[in-house]
C-alpha cells in the first residue's frame, strides 16, 4: 500500500497531472514548474549535443550547432505548444526548401550577389505576408537568410545543402517534441484542469471574504476582508489569462484519452469540456467581482445592519453548502450520485431559508415603518441589497445548471477555415510584409556585398538579428529589440567566462553551459523575462559551439565582442527602420481596439434589447435581423460567445498597452502615454461589460418564472409591489442603452480623431486631426453631464416608487387591513422573486450610468493630455 503510494504521488508529480499544494516557495506548484521546465531544456540540450558532435551525424553535418539551438528554442511550457509551434514552422519550411533547392539545382551559387539578393527579397516578402504568426514569421526568415547567406559566401556546398539545413531544423525540433512528451510532461489539457481547479477553489474564499465583509459587524473589518478579496482577484485574473490560450494548445493533444488515464478512477460530476469550464470561471468570476463592487459601496447604516443581523446565519448555512458543493467537485476522490444529489438539495435548502429570512425582515422593516417606529426605505439601500442577494442566488443557479447531467454542451460559434479569406488581399499586412522586404534587404547587405561581408566578418548576426526583432508594431519590435539586446551582452559575457574556464575542450564546454542554460530556463517562464532569457540562454552555445571549428584562429573573446557589436548595429538599423518604413504604432492599434471593444459594448446593449425580445416576445418598433434566437439555450450561447470575443479584446488590449508605453509618440502627442489611464480605461470597460452581464442573468430569470409574454411580466409586477414600485422595464432599458451608445460612438470619435498620421496613411484615409477640438470637448463635457443628470433621475425614479408604495401601504394600514393583505409579495414567493430579480436589474441599470460615466471621465483625460496644451511637464 505504502509502495503504491509512492508510485502514485511519482506518477502525479512526474506527469504533472495533478497540482502540487504546499505552503513553502521551495516547493511551490510554480516554483516546481520552473524546475522541470529548465530540466526539459538542459535534457534537450545534453541529446542535441550528442547527436551533434557524438555521433556519426557530425561527419555529415555542418554547423550542427544549430540542433543544440532549435532544440532549446522549440522546446515550450506545454507539450501542445511545443507540438503547435513546431508543426507551424515546419508548415512553412518544408515548401521553403523544396523552392530553394529547385532555385540552387537552377545555377545560384558562390558570389551570384545580385541573384541571390532578388530572390531574397521576393521570397521574405512572401513568407512575411503568409506567415501571421510572429514566431513562425522569424525562424522562416532566419531560414531564408541562412540559406541564402551561406550560399552566396562558400563553395562547393552540395546541392542538397538546403536539405541538410532543413535536417538540422527537423532533428532540433523532433528532440524537443520528445523530450517535452517524455521528460516531465506538461499537457495544455492538465494545465487548464489545474487553473481550474485553482480558480474555483480561490474563487470560493473570495466569495467567503465578500460574505464575510457584508455581515461583518465593524466597518474597518469590513474593509479588511475586502482587500483580502481583492488580492485574491488579482492572483485569480493572473491565473485565467492563459486559460483560453492553453485551450488551442490542446488541439494537438489527445484530450480525453489523457483524462481517462490519469482520471479514470474519479467519477466526474461536472459535465464540462475545456472550454465550459473556463466559461464557468468566467462567469463565477463576473458575479463574484460583482458582489465585491455592492459591498464596497455598502453603507452600513440601520438598514444594513438590521438585514445583517437576521440574515446571518443563513447565508453562512448557504456559504457553507456552496463550499461542500465546491469540495466535491475538484475532490479527486469520487462521489456517488446519492451524495450529489444531497449536497444540491442542502444547497437549495439554504437559498429557501435565505428568501424566507430575507422576506421577514422586509416585512419586518415595512411594519416597523407604518407604525412610525422608523423611517422611509431609501432607494439605494433596497436594491443594492436586493442585487447582493439577487447574485448569491444567482450563483447557486449556475452550479445547480452544471450539475444536471444531461444538459447539452452550450454551441459557441467558430470560425471556419475559408480559403477566401485565406487567399484575399490585405492592405496593411502587405505593406508590413514589404516593410519586412526591406528591412532584411538592408540586413543583406552585410552579407551580399563583399567589402561589408569582409568589415563585419560576413555580417550574418546583423542579418539574423534582424530576422528575430520583428513585430508588429514598433513598441512590439522595441521591445523584442530591447530583450534581444540584454540576453546577447548576459549571454556572451558567460560565452568567454566559458572559454576562459575550459577553452576548446567540448566536453567541458557542455558541463560549463548547463548550470547557465538551467538558470535562463528558470527565469523563462516569467514574462518579463520571455524572450531575454531564451537569447540568453542560447547565445553562449552559438558563440561557443560555433567558435570551435575555427580553434585558435577564431579568440573567443572576439567572437562573442563581435557577437554583441553586429547585434548592436542589427538594433540600431532595425529601430530606424521601423521608424521610418510604414510604421505601425501600438497606440494606434490599441485605440482602434478599444473601438472595437466599444462596439463590442454596442453590440451586447443591442442584444440586450433582443434577448428581452425574445424572453418576454416583445416586439420593438425598431427591427433588428442580425441576431436571431430560436431557444433559451441559443441565448446562453451567444451571451457566452459574446463574453468570450470580449475577453479576447482586453487581452489584446493589455499587451498593445504595454507596448504603446516604451514607443516615442512625442512626434503626434503634447504628453507621455499615461499607462494608468489606459489601463483604467481596459477596466471600466470590463465593469460596463460585467454589468450588462448582469441585466441579461436578470432578464434570464424573470424569462424563467413561468412568465412567457411581456403582459405577464407587468401583471406580476403589479401584483408583487401594486405596480407602484418600478418603472417599466423596457422604457428605462431603452432609455438608457440609447443614451449609452451615443456616448460610446461619441467616445469611439476621439480615439479615431486622435490617431497617428501615420496610421491614417496605412489605411489610405484621410487624417482627421484638424477638426476643432474645442467642439469635441464640449461634446464630451456634454455627454458627462447627461449622463450625471440621467444617474439622478434614475436614483429619483426609484426613491419616488418607495415613497408611493409606502403612501399606498399607509393608506390600507390605517383602514385597519392585515400586513400580509395588502403586501403581495408575503405569501406569493414567485412575485417575491420577481421584484427580486427586478430590483438587481435597476440596481444594474443605475451602476451602468455610473460607469459610464467613470469611463467617459477617463476618457476625457486622456484626450486632454494628449490633443490639449492644458497640461504642460516640467
Amino acid at each position: 500500500m505504502f509502495l503504491l503510494r509512492i508510485i502514485r504521488f511519482f506518477t502525479k508529480f512526474y506527469f504533472n497531472s495533478s497540482r502540487l499544494k504546499s505552503t513553502s516557495l521551495l516547493f511551490d506548484s510554480k516554483t516546481i514548474r520552473h524546475i522541470e521546465y529548465s530540466l526539459k531544456m538542459i535534457i534537450a540540450f545534453i541529446i542535441a549535443g550528442l547527436i551533434s558532435f557524438g555521433s556519426p551525424l557530425r561527419y555529415y553535418l555542418d554547423q550542427q550547432y544549430i540542433i543544440c539551438v532549435i532544440s532549446i528554442l522549440s522546446i515550450q511550457e506545454t507539450f501542445g505548444l511545443t507540438l503547435y509551434s513546431s508543426i507551424q514552422t515546419i508548415i512553412a519550411i518544408l515548401p521553403l526548401s523544396i523552392l530553394l533547392f529547385l532555385i540552387q539545382i537552377l545555377g545560384l551559387s558562390y558570389h551570384h550577389y545580385l541573384v541571390a539578393e532578388i530572390l531574397l527579397l521576393f521570397l521574405s516578402l512572401i513568407i512575411a505576408y503568409q506567415c501571421t504568426q510572429i514566431q513562425t514569421r522569424k525562424i522562416t526568415l532566419l531560414y531564408n537568410s541562412i540559406f541564402f547567406s551561406t550560399i552566396v559566401n562558400q563553395q562547393s556546398l552540395p546541392k542538397v545543402f538546403v536539405f541538410l539545413l532543413l535536417s538540422l531544423f527537423l532533428i532540433g525540433m523532433s528532440i524537443a517534441i520528445c523530450v517535452s512528451l517524455l521528460i516531465f510532461p506538461l499537457f495544455a489539457t492538465f494545465d487548464v484542469e489545474h487553473r481550474f481547479s485553482y480558480c474555483l477553489k480561490n474563487l470560493h474564499r473570495m466569495y467567503y471574504l465578500i460574505i464575510q465583509g457584508f455581515l461583518s459587524r465593524d466597518e474597518m473589518i469590513a474593509k479588511v476582508s475586502l482587500s483580502r478579496a481583492s488580492i485574491l482577484e488579482q492572483m485569480i485574473r493572473q491565473t485565467m489569462l492563459l486559460m483560453q490560450t492553453r485551450i488551442l494548445e490542446t488541439k494537438y493533444e489527445p484530450t480525453k484519452f489523457l483524462q481517462k488515464l490519469f482520471y479514470r478512477k474519479q467519477k466526474n460530476i461536472l459535465y464540462l469540456n475545456l472550454q465550459e469550464q473556463t466559461n464557468l470561471i468566467n462567469s463565477l468570476m463576473f458575479h463574484i467581482c460583482s458582489l465585491h463592487s455592492m459591498v464596497n459601496q455598502c453603507q452600513f447604516n440601520e438598514y444594513h445592519n438590521d438585514l445583517r443581523d437576521e440574515l446571518e446565519i443563513s447565508i453562512y448555512y448557504l456559504n457553507s453548502c456552496q463550499s461542500s458543493l465546491i469540495s466535491g467537485i475538484l475532490s479527486r476522490k469520487s462521489i456517488s450520485n446519492q451524495e450529489l444529489r444531497n449536497r444540491l438539495s442542502n444547497l437549495s435548502k439554504s437559498v429557501q431559508s435565505v428568501r424566507f429570512a430575507y422576506k421577514n425582515i422586509r416585512l419586518k422593516r415595512m411594519k416597523d415603518n407604518l407604525q412610525g417606529r422608523k423611517g422611509i426605505i431609501q432607494s439605494e439601500d433596497h436594491l443594492s441589497h436586493a442585487f447582493f442577494l439577487f447574485q448569491l442566488f444567482y450563483i447557486v443557479k449556475i452550479f445547480n445548471d452544471i450539475t444536471i447531467e444531461d444538459q447539452k454542451p452550450n454551441e459557441i460559434n467558430q470560425q471556419r477555415f475559408s480559403w477566401k479569406n485565406y487567399i484575399k488581399f490585405d492592405r496593411i499586412r502587405f505593406l508590413l510584409a514589404f516593410k519586412s522586404m526591406i528591412i532584411i534587404g538592408v540586413g543583406s547587405i552585410f552579407v551580399m556585398v563583399p567589402y561589408l561581408a569582409k568589415v563585419f566578418e560576413n555580417g550574418q548576426w546583423i542579418l539574423i538579428a534582424l530576422c528575430m526583432t520583428q513585430a508588429d508594431t514598433v513598441g512590439g519590435a522595441f521591445t523584442t529589440m530591447k530583450m534581444r539586446l540584454i540576453g546577447t551582452l548576459l549571454g556572451s559575457m558567460w560565452s568567454y567566462i566559458t572559454y576562459l574556464l575550459v577553452a576548446d575542450n567540448i566536453f567541458e564546454n557542455f558541463l560549463v553551459l548547463i548550470p547557465w542554460i538551467f538558470l535562463f530556463g528558470y527565469l523563462r517562464l516569467y514574462p518579463k523575462w520571455g524572450y531575454t532569457a531564451a537569447v540568453a540562454a542560447f547565445t553562449p552555445i552559438l558563440v561557443t559551439l560555433g567558435r570551435l571549428p575555427y580553434g585558435d584562429r577564431l579568440p573567443a573573446g572576439n567572437y562573442a565582442l563581435l557577437r554583441i557589436e553586429e547585434n548592436l548595429v542589427g538594433i540600431l538599423i532595425g529601430m530606424f527602420l521601423t521608424m521610418t518604413i510604414f510604421p505601425v504604432f501600438a497606440i494606434d492599434l490599441l485605440k482602434e481596439n478599444i473601438q472595437k471593444s466599444f462596439q463590442a459594448c454596442e453590440e451586447s446593449v443591442n442584444s440586450m434589447h433582443k434577448v428581452y425580445d425574445e424572453l418576454f416576445h416583445h416586439e420593438h418598433f425598431e427591427k433588428d435581423h442580425s441576431i436571431y434566437f430560436n431557444n433559451q439555450n441559443q441565448i446562453k450561447s451567444f451571451l457566452q460567445w459574446q463574453r468570450l470575443s470580449f475577453h479576447q479584446l482586453i487581452s489584446i488590449q493589455r499587451i498593445l498597452v504595454s507596448n504603446a508605453s516604451i514607443e516615442p509618440i512625442f512626434c503626434w502627442f503634447k504628453n507621455h502615454f499615461s499607462t494608468i489611464r489606459y489601463n483604467l480605461i481596459i477596466q471600466q470597460q470590463i465593469d460596463i461589460f460585467r454589468i450588462l452581464h448582469n441585466i441579461d442573468a436578470a432578464l434570464i430569470c424573470l424569462s424563467e418564472c413561468s412568465i412567457n409574454t411581456e403582459n405577464q411580466l407587468e401583471i406580476v409586477k403589479f401584483h408583487a409591489a401594486d405596480g407602484l414600485f418600478l418603472p417599466n422595464v423596457h422604457n428605462e432599458l431603452f432609455e438608457l442603452s440609447k443614451q449609452l451608445n451615443n456616448c460610446l460612438q461619441i467616445w469611439s470619435t476621439y480615439f479615431q480623431l486622435s490617431q497617428t498620421r501615420c496610421y491614417f496613411i496605412l489605411k489610405g484615409m484621410n487624417s482627421y486631426r484638424n477638426q476643432s477640438i474645442e467642439n469635441d470637448l464640449f461634446k464630451y463635457e456634454q455627454c458627462l453631464i447627461d449622463l450625471h443628470k440621467t444617474i439622478h433621475r434614475l436614483e429619483n425614479e426609484h426613491q419616488q416608487g418607495i415613497n408611493r408604495l409606502f403612501n399606498h401601504y399607509f393608506h390600507r394600514f390605517i383602514q385597519g387591513e392585515k400586513l400580509i393583505s395588502f403586501v403581495p409579495y408575503a405569501q406569493n414567493h414567485q412575485a417575491d422573486f420577481i421584484l427580486l430579480a427586478l430590483s438587481a436589474m435597476y440596481y444594474s441599470v443605475t451602476q451602468l450610468a455610473h460607469a459610464t460615466l467613470n469611463l467617459g471621465t477617463t476618457i476625457r483625460e486622456v484626450f486632454e493630455l494628449e490633443i490639449t496644451d492644458l497640461y504642460q511637464t516640467f
